[in-house]
Order: C-alpha cells, then sequence, then structure tokens
C-alpha cells in the first residue's frame, strides 16, 4: 500500500496514511480528506554510506588481519608484505 497525502475540504489539515491504490478519499472523525496529487518530496534521517573503494578494504582487511594475529599474518601468504604493498599502493 502507498502512502498519500490528503488533504482537508478547506485545505488547512492534512494528513499522510497508507492507503490501498486508487483511494481518492478517507473519512476521520466526520472530516472528509481528499487525495493531494501533488508531488511530495521526503527526507530519510541517518547517514548514507557508500560502499569504499576496493583499495580500502583490502588495507582494512590486512589491518584486521594484523590485529587479530599480529606480525604473523604473513607467514601463510606466498607473497611478502613489500609484494603486496606495492600491488595494491600502499
Amino acid at each position: 500500500m502507498p502512502l498519500h497525502t490528503f488533504k482537508s475540504g478547506d485545505g488547512a489539515n492534512s494528513v499522510e496514511r497508507l492507503v490501498p491504490r486508487g483511494t481518492e478519499s478517507i473519512e476521520i472523525d466526520g472530516v472528509t480528506y481528499l487525495r493531494d496529487n501533488s508531488p511530495q518530496g521526503f527526507a530519510m534521517t541517518g547517514k548514507a554510506v557508500g560502499m569504499p573503494p576496493q583499495k580500502e578494504q583490502v588495507r582494512d582487511g590486512y589491518y584486521k588481519l594484523e590485529c587479530d594475529k599480529g606480525s604473523r599474518f604473513l607467514d601463510r601468504s606466498p607473497y611478502t608484505a613489500k609484494q603486496i604493498k606495492s600491488a595494491w599502493e600502499f
């Protein structure tokens, strides 16, 4: 069900309600509200966060491994720390 804005007959009051498609009017406490067809803006609170670039994701992954295993995290890797840094332009 979509969210629509409805205005009272005199336009003084408005309400927002989730209603089935095609609903043109609603009645609340004896007052009839007509659907407002003008475009409605909205805002979402919070923090919009995108994905960091792959380079930063890899850097964060290596940092987490180093924190978990100390300097031993490269023991199982066939690559040296210098090769990894060079590949990811650290």
